[in-house]
Order: structure tokens, then sequence, then C-alpha cells
């Protein structure tokens, strides 16, 4: 007995040392990596009707990094450029350079310093960032400096006229890139004016090409006007690639970037917020303009433009930005290239025939085992006995003594 019980847990040593089949792993969240969540707040575009306060709530502390942080390939990105000696304007409600990843990085015009909604320093935040210890967040383009320029009301209030003159200033006080906080109407003799002194001044204008926030019943509501010819306009997609069931809508598009689930920091504290909406792929894109205008520093606007275009991936409707690729020239490596963040189809049913097979060897070699030594557990202490002599069949055997 006790010879057989050695051998059982041979036996179950052995199980344990065996290299178990492939195509059994455990599944992953390819938006998540199998990480948690945690909930956070969300920033709104203005404030509400009747809301005296400005924005004073500091946010969720996390250390998480967002899904954009993979899906951009932006570890990969900063080991060529981070966006250094590049000025991005961020054009809306202001920007507060409270929070620590745009502390002393902030340069404002007038009262832009000041940002009673949020929005604008959560766009600043996106685009520019800084790479802060204990901060799983960071923008893309983490050492560019920000230049914040009002174009709403202090609330928030959409005011297309500003949008276009702040737009104008933003390139006269020498930023080399310009995201805006709403589509700009690329027929409005404002916003000509302002897209021709961006052109003299050799400024990118990056504009979001629909509305962040669509109209109650989900239906998308009219498009969005067409957005200037010598702009960017870039429009939204979520985690897995796409944009929701009526989303917002748009007349064109360049290009889309993550602009769904976003996360980023509020007016007060290092806190973080979410939002969603094209304003924000605007301003993420801005973000890799101004990598690319940072590694590059002799192109031109459009040169840059065109570099973020033709390095972008290809998709179905519309090319989806790259960083890495508009960077460097060249497609990101495969192994870097983003899981789970690009559109997503379900596959046929999988071949598992190689795993299968596997198994099935794996299982025989075992049973294999098995035998072996329960024979041996049998056979050896009788050898012994008998001193290795050969056995004969007598009546005692045939009776099954």
């Amino acid at each position: 007995m006790r010879r057989r019980t050695t051998a059982l847990l041979s036996l179950a040593t052995l199980a344990a040392l065996l290299p178990a089949p492939a195509g059994f792993a455990d599944p992953v969240d390819p938006a998540t990596g199998g990480g948690g969540a945690t909930t956070l707040p969300g920033m709104p575009e203005r404030l509400a009707q009747g809301q005296e306060e400005c924005t004073k709530h500091p946010g969720r502390v996390t250390t998480e990094a967002p899904w954009t942080r993979r899906a951009l390939g932006l570890d990969q990105v900063w080991q060529l450029s981070r966006g250094r000696g590049v000025t991005v304007a961020v054009v809306g409600t202001g920007v507060s350079d409270a929070p620590a990843v745009l502390a002393g990085r902030v340069r404002a015009l007038g009262s832009a310093g000041e940002d009673c909604v949020g929005r604008g320093t959560f766009q600043a935040g996106l685009a520019a960032g800084a790479i802060t210890p204990g901060h799983g967040f960071s923008g893309v383009a983490p050492e560019a400096d920000v230049l914040a320029v009002r174009g709403t009301g202090e609330r928030g209030e959409p005011d297309p006229a500003g949008l276009a003159d702040a737009v104008r200033r933003a390139a006269e006080e020498g930023a080399d890139v310009i995201t805006v906080t709403a589509p700009l109407d690329g027929a409005d003799p404002g916003v000509r004016a302002a897209m021709a002194a961006a052109e003299r001044h050799d400024a990118l204008v990056v504009v979001p090409a629909a509305a962040d926030g669509a109209p109650s019943g989900g239906s998308g509501g009219p498009p969005a006007p067409p957005p200037p010819a010598e702009a960017l306009a870039v429009v939204d997609t979520g985690p897995r690639g796409d944009r929701e069931k009526g989303a917002p809508r748009y007349t064109r598009a360049d290009l889309t970037a993550p602009g769904a689930a976003l996360v980023g920091p509020g007016p007060v504290g290092d806190g973080k917020w979410t939002a969603s909406g094209s304003s924000l792929a605007a301003a993420v894109t801005a973000g890799a303009a101004a990598l690319v205008r940072s590694y590059h520093p002799r192109l031109r606007a459009s040169e840059v433009r065109d570099r973020l275009l033709s390095g972008a991936y290809p998709g179905a409707e519309l090319p989806a930005l790259d960083p890495y690729g508009a960077v460097s020239g060249i497609a990101r490596p495969a192994a870097a290239a983003p899981a789970g963040e690009r559109p997503v189809a379900l596959p046929e049913r999988a071949d598992t025939t190689g795993g299968r097979s596997a198994a099935l060897l794996v299982t025989a070699v075992s049973v294999g085992v098995i035998v072996l030594v329960a024979l041996a557990a049998v056979v050896l202490p009788r050898g012994r006995a008998r001193g290795w002599r050969p056995g004969r069949w007598d009546a005692a055997d045939r009776r099954g003594t």
C-alpha cells in the first residue's frame, strides 16, 4: 500500500509539471487589459442653467493609466518625441494651471488663466499634460507648452464669433498648434479670416468635426457645418474604434481619434475627470501634431497635417490617428499596435484542432505513465520475493488465490 501511495503521489507531481495544452488561457478584456476601473465624475461642457458657482469638485485621484495610452502607442512614440519646444493653444473655456500635470506650463491671454467650467483645462491636459509621479494620466505631448485663449463665455456659453477671433489671436501669439472646443463653420467670414491668420503664422488648426453633446432623443441632431478646408477636422471614437449610436453628426471629417470615455484633469486639485466628444479627439490630435512639430521642426503646418493623415491607420470610412506613424513615417511595430481598441469584428468559431490534439496527446501519455507505474508497483515486489525466478501456473492460480 505504501508503494502504491508513493506511485500515485509521483503521478500527481508529474501531472502538475506537464504543460497545459495551448488554446485554453483565460480571456482578457481588450479595452482594459484585465485591470480594474475607477469611477470618475463627468466634466461638463458648460455650467448648468441656474448654477452660480464654478466647478470646485477636485475630481477623483487615480493612478490608473487611461485606455488611450496603449491605444495610441504613447510609450513607443515618446522614445522619439515628447513635444518639447512646441506651443499648443487651447481655445475654449480657459485653462487652469492648478493641476500638477499643467503646473508652470500655461500662458494665458487675458482672463483665460481662469477656467470656471473646467472643460478647457481637461482639453489642455489631453494635449499636453505632463508625466507626473503618482499619476497614471499624461497628455499626448507631455513636454509641450500650453497657450490658453478664451473662446466661449465664462460659463462655457457658445460664442462662434469669439471662437474665430480667439483662433486668430492664438496664431498671432505664436502658437504652433491650435485646438478649439467647438466646430468652426468654414463659410463664416470671421472663420476664414482666422484661418488666413493661422496660415500666415504657420499654425496648424485642429477642429472637432461634430459637436460634443447630442440633443435629447438620441438622433444625433443636424450635422455640424463643413469645417474650413485648411483645418484638420477630427471626429471622436471609443475604445473599440467606433462611435456610439446617436452620436452628434458631422458633414466632413479628415481623421478619427480617441474621444469617448477619456480621462483628464479638472480646474481644481489633482483628481481626474472623464468626458467624451469630438473636441476632445481634436485635443488628442493636437497633442500628436505637437509631437510631429517637435521632431520635425522644419515642417510647415500643412506638411504636419499631411503627415498626420499619411501616418494614420487605414479605416473603413476615415483613417485613425497614429502618433507613432505620424512622427516616424512608418507603421508602429506589430507588438505595439493596439489590441482591442480598433474596430472589432467577432471572429468565426475558432479552430481548436491543434489544442485538442495536444490535450489528447498529453492525456494519452499520462495514462500510459499511470499504467506503467501501477504494473511496476505490483511486479517489482513479487519479483524480489522470488529472487527474480520465473513463476509457474499451479492449482492455486487456477482457483484465483
